[in-house]
């Protein structure tokens, strides 16, 4: 997934940018999309983008190049919404097209520092999800500290050890979410409003694990954060 990317400053979504990898320029989504689909066991790649950066008709010679690439996966476009939270579920519909889906994947396109020995806990974890850890997301220590605020003033000092900054992919139990999901929305109690897919589950009462994750999985929100030799 990928988003407007106001911050960057460029006149374009940071995701597609153009950075050096294997020996050619490649957009940022597509270098992220070749590691995760060279690593992981990837059936079905959605590709979720605002419509306004051109949407599929941006996209489309890129999937192209992808489904030369990996001729045996499904791939397909999803217009991004103004949330994270909306993104994701525009990526969801999208994906129930097919059935007999097990196992849902979520990245940031915008974190392509994936490391061979990280993605390969990724895909052991993929491994892990049932319906009673429906979710894992990759976590790294907190270690700057971290104050509670009332206003501008200090309220607390947190316990940074009792913290973790999450990162992505992270992994949800298809079949167990999706239930949880429609139980909430016909109860009336789904919110709307998540920051990503763990605060999402761990909303719906479903048990939340973790693994440990990558200090150069560092997401790009300035042009200071691309380093392209770290490809």
């Amino acid at each position: 997934m990928g988003g407007q990317g106001e911050r960057f400053g460029a006149p374009k979504p940071k995701q597609f940018i153009e950075a050096e990898f294997e020996g050619a320029p490649r957009p940022l989504f597509e270098i992220t999309a070749l590691k995760l689909l060279r690593a992981l066991p990837i059936d079905i790649a959605i590709f979720v983008s605002p419509k306004n950066t051109g949407g599929a008709k941006v996209l489309a010679p890129f999937l192209d190049k992808l489904k030369v690439e990996f001729p045996d996966r499904k791939m397909a476009y999803a217009q991004a919404g103004g949330t994270r939270f909306t993104s994701f579920l525009s990526g969801l519909n999208a994906l129930r097209k097919w059935q007999g889906i097990e196992r849902i994947v979520v990245h940031d396109a915008n974190r392509p520092y994936l490391s061979r020995e990280y993605l390969q806990r990724v895909s052991s974890h993929m491994g892990y999800l049932s319906k009673d850890v429906p979710c894992f997301v990759p976590v790294v220590p907190v270690v700057d500290s971290t104050v509670r605020l009332d206003g501008k003033n200090v309220l607390s000092y947190e316990n940074r050890d009792e913290l973790r900054r999450v990162q992505t992919p992270q992994l949800i139990h298809a079949e167990t979410f999706i239930h949880a999901q429609g139980v909430a929305i016909s109860q009336g109690r789904m919110a709307f409003d998540f920051t990503d897919e763990g605060s999402m589950c761990l909303s719906l009462g479903l048990r939340v694990g973790t693994f440990e994750g990558d200090l150069e999985n560092q997401k790009i929100t300035y042009p200071t954060d691309l380093m392209p030799e770290k490809l």
